[in-house]
């Protein structure tokens, strides 16, 4: 069983992206990865906050698209579903993603979907290369879901 909490920080809107999207691309990315239960949230906001994040956290002051934070070992003791983290997502990053790479919001949002997804199970990369085994994976992951979808 998977929980799955999503929202929106004031004055980001959820027109350009429906919940029931999200919840779905993301159980579909749970169950490609094998992963048969966990709770996690998913939170869009704006460049000026994802950056905020990011300067404090990762210490870039730049906006990003995604950001993960990944619960603490232990961190929930006593939960029994595992808590897997955080996906924090600029929707101002995501709509400039889908210009710079000529691609619909729904692709973009399923491929950082499981971007995310992969950095809160333990996956990482060094470099944005294509031929990253986490890259290889994502890309292996987000056709499956497109292909499902239709």
């Amino acid at each position: 069983m998977y929980t799955i909490d999503v929202s929106f920080e004031s004055g980001q809107s959820s027109d350009d992206i429906p919940l029931s999207d999200v919840e779905n691309i993301l159980e579909k990315t749970l169950k490609a990865l094998d992963v048969k239960e966990g709770e996690l949230s998913v939170t869009f906001v704006s460049a000026e906050r994802i950056r905020t994040l990011n300067r404090e956290y990762r210490f870039k002051d730049e906006s990003t698209d995604i950001l993960s934070f990944v619960a603490k070992e232990g961190e929930f003791g006593g939960i029994e579903t595992p808590v897997l983290g955080d996906l924090v997502i600029s929707v101002d990053d995501l709509k400039e993603n889908c210009d710079y790479f000529s691609v619909e919001m729904s692709e973009e949002l399923i491929r950082l979907l499981v971007h995310g997804t992969l950095h809160l199970l333990g996956w990482d990369h060094t470099t944005n290369d294509q031929s990253e085994p986490m890259l290889v994976m994502q890309e292996k992951v987000v056709t499956a879901i497109q292909k499902e979808r239709g």
